[in-house]
């Protein structure tokens, strides 16, 4: 993580390192093992704003969160779910969003608009609340300011590790302290995939400079990740502040830059956890005609599955990386000026120059591509702008999964 001119310390506790913040995760019967229901819980409210999914198809939670954040600025607890993504419920996903939403207020003695609600797992099922009525009162009983991990773990689904940071950075002359859980593993393409992210601050900025901090870190961090080259319908990021530490509006800038690095380590987090994923993968794109153009060749190069699957292989195919180039939304191309090359902590090998193969030693180029962390970097000769994707490799696991696993 790189902060220019930001004293940061890395944090332990997650979301519990900020003031003001209680969670826990627990088991209830929507998945048939493991934690499946988690509760965020702000004893002293907490001003939150969010980015949600672009897919055209959102579940019931998205709406109503979407609704409620237009309407109000201040809640008191986050509620989410793992194992059904109640979406494509009719009329019943929406009452269940609201059944779930009236039953946590009533218990915790707040307002059902205070409390804000997201779910992960199959779509078009059919929620059982059984398991919600049987475990709400275990969930309330149990939240603690050491309950951050057993939280990530309740919104995992396909996740193999849960995830979660913390840490503090001076702004304005002030520690200001920040905590996150993140799920996602397969259905990520953000525009905003299913990736869940839940952050909290406990700088006291308005709703306006959270939700400008958000969207700027949004679009530098989860927007240039992709694992499948699907969005979900579920994919939901809140940002919550505690308001414990006063800070003036005009640090937001200063906010903007910590809470995008922070927002950058999650997402690399969620690529390197992807569903059968065995290699970290970035795209770097530099000398394109314009930004469009550099975020274009490497998002469409990061989603290639062809190029994808030739990294799993370890193999040094450039001409997939030059076929997905030549997919992009560039409207101006020149192959005859691309340059292409691979590179890893063992190396870098040239494969490509202007258009024209580069005789190389696959042996070494083999060992390059061996590693676990592996760059594609594209020259394209075009002018001055620059991009940057992390996405993964895709491996026969991924396959597996999926095909095991219903969306």
């Amino acid at each position: 993580m790189q902060i220019t001119e930001k004293k940061v310390s890395v944090l332990s506790g997650g979301l519990c390192a900020v003031d003001g913040v209680e969670t826990n995760g627990i088991h209830t019967g929507f998945k048939a093992a493991d934690k499946d229901l988690a509760l965020i819980y702000f004893p002293d409210g907490a001003t939150v704003t969010g980015v949600f999914t672009r897919n055209k198809i959102k579940a019931h939670g998205v709406i109503y969160d979407m609704e409620m954040l237009k309407n109000f600025t201040n809640f008191k607890a986050i509620l989410v779910n793992s194992g059904n993504a109640n979406a494509c419920n009719g009329l019943t996903g929406e009452r269940d969003v609201h059944t779930m939403t009236d039953a946590l207020a009533a218990k915790l003695n707040i307002d059902a608009h205070e409390v804000l609600v997201s779910s992960t797992g199959v779509i078009g099922e059919p929620m059982n609340l059984q398991p919600f009525y049987s475990g709400l009162d275990s969930l309330i009983a149990g939240l603690s300011g050491h309950g951050s991990t057993a939280a990530a773990e309740a919104i995992m689904t396909t996740d193999t590790i849960p995830k979660e940071l913390s840490f503090e950075a001076e702004i304005g002359g002030q520690l200001i302290h920040f905590g996150a859980i993140i799920k996602g593993a397969g259905m990520i393409h953000p525009n905003m995939g299913t990736m869940l992210s839940y952050i909290v601050t406990d700088a006291g900025l308005s709703q306006s400079s959270l939700n400008t901090a958000l969207k700027t870190a949004t679009n530098d961090s989860f927007n240039v990740m992709t694992v499948d080259g699907d969005t979900s319908t579920n994919d939901t990021v809140l940002l919550a502040s505690t308001n414990k530490i006063p800070l003036d509006d005009c640090h937001t800038d200063e906010f903007t830059s910590v809470l995008t690095a922070m927002c950058q380590k999650l997402s690399q987090m969620v690529a390197r956890d992807a569903e059968g994923a065995t290699k970290f993968v970035t795209v770097n794109v530099i000398n394109a005609g314009s930004d469009a153009d550099a975020v274009s060749v490497a998002k469409t190069v990061a989603t290639s599955s062809l190029v994808k699957t030739a990294v799993y292989g370890q193999g040094a195919n450039w001409g997939r990386v030059i076929m997905a180039i030549g997919n992009s939304n560039v409207e101006t191309l020149d192959p005859n000026a691309i340059t292409i090359k691979f590179t890893s902590d063992a190396g870098e090998v040239l494969v490509c120059h202007e258009g024209l193969a580069v005789p190389f030693d696959e042996g070494i180029a083999f060992n390059i591509l061996s590693r676990t962390d592996i760059g594609i970097f594209i020259d394209l000769n075009a002018g001055s702008a620059a991009a940057e994707v992390w996405t993964c490799d895709m491996s026969v696991d991924y396959v597996k999964i999926n095909a095991d696993y219903r969306s």
